[in-house]
């Protein structure tokens, strides 16, 4: 079976230390590490690169799902809570699973193999064409030839060398249609083909990106951190928390 290279994070040392047990008895399991604060899960989560992530939905004063709406890239996430009411939210979030404290080794065992399937599936998956209309005219825009999504209301505009189209859908729609990673997120309504990024630079202590055309895009406050540490390589080897 696929190695599968994982990461928890959890404000709870027993918590983190009970799900850690149960994982060990999966021997395709290759854990990497485990986080108690949102500075450290950042951290590890960019060093790491995990293919999944075991989140706690209630970490301090702050929501696993800002937390995880706050990363980019991010990795496949099984969402791990003692309230059993947040499930449905999960799964809008596109989580792999979602599982109830104490996690049982059978139920864990079916969250995994659903998350091996979920990394064969976005390694396998086509880039997608869109039909849309740029300069009036109805043009097969292909995936790979998307620089830039922005959202504009019902709608987004899908950003390329030909030119700007628009597609009635919505980012989340739209960005499940690619290869997971294929875009990185710059504000709340962007998202940059990551093969367009040549590099980045600071002006003011505001960060800006830059692409292949010599083009300088913003990256907004909420971003600038995540996207950092992407873009930078690690200098030191990941190590748990």
């Amino acid at each position: 079976m696929k190695q599968l290279s994982v990461v928890v994070i959890d404000d709870e040392p027993l918590c983190r230390q009970d799900l850690r047990d149960v994982l060990g008895k999966f021997p395709h399991v290759n854990f990497l590490g485990e986080a108690e604060t949102l500075p450290e899960a950042t951290d590890l989560i960019h060093k790491a690169m995990p293919d999944l992530l075991f989140l706690d939905l209630s970490l301090g004063h702050r929501s696993g799902f800002d937390f995880f709406r706050s990363i980019s890239p991010a990795p496949l996430c099984i969402a791990v809570t003692a309230d059993p009411t947040q499930g449905a939210t999960a799964f809008d979030f596109d989580f792999v699973d979602y599982l109830v404290k104490p996690v049982e080794e059978a139920r864990l065992g079916q969250a995994l193999k659903r998350a091996i399937r979920r990394i064969g599936d976005d390694r396998t998956r086509q880039m997608p064409t869109f039909l849309v209309e740029i300069s009036k005219k109805k043009v097969l825009l292909q995936g790979a030839e998307i620089q830039q999504i922005a959202a504009m209301g019902n709608y987004v505009v899908l950003h390329s060398g030909k030119g700007k189209g628009i597609l009635r859908s919505t980012m989340r729609e739209t960005l499940a249609q690619f290869p997971k990673g294929s875009f990185l997120q710059l504000s709340r309504g962007r998202w940059i083909a990551h093969d367009q990024i040549e590099g980045w630079e600071k002006k003011a202590s505001k960060l800006f990106l830059c692409l292949k055309d010599k083009t300088l895009l913003p990256v907004s406050r909420r971003n600038k951190s995540s996207l950092l540490r992407f873009l930078t390589p690690p200098r030191n080897s990941v190590s748990n928390y």
